[in-house]
């Protein structure tokens, strides 16, 4: 089978997510990417209907991040529902999420999850 990937990396939102009320008050920044595998039997060059628009996909991504959450888990689950409700004939993909600054002494890098479905 051929399939396409469509990729969206270094998407930057901040966002209200994290265990602590404090996070959720604040907010954080979060680095986010998308990678879906979708068939590629049916796709017709320069048919954006044969495939998915990035444009989309980010609005998408931006109306999950735009949400109060408390786990990055639960972010990544939630958005993997929206996408696959919109565009069911999505194969699966990959969704990564990485708080940029979490408040945990002694962290000075960053910490975040990979979903795979």
């Amino acid at each position: 089978m051929e399939v396409f990937k469509i990729k969206l990396a270094g998407l930057r939102f901040f966002s209200k997510i994290g265990v602590y009320e404090q996070e959720r008050l604040v907010g954080n920044e979060f680095i986010v990417q998308v990678e879906i595998r979708i068939d590629a039997s049916g796709f017709s060059e320069e048919n954006l209907d044969s495939s998915i628009s990035y444009a989309q996909i980010y609005e998408e991504v931006k109306a999950v991040m735009d949400k109060e959450w408390l786990l990055l888990e639960t972010v990544a689950v939630n958005l993997k529902k929206t996408l696959l409700a919109r565009w069911p004939f999505i194969l699966g993909g990959e969704i990564s999420i990485v708080k940029v600054a979490p408040p945990i002494p002694g962290i000075n890098g960053q910490c975040g999850i990979e979903y795979l479905f």
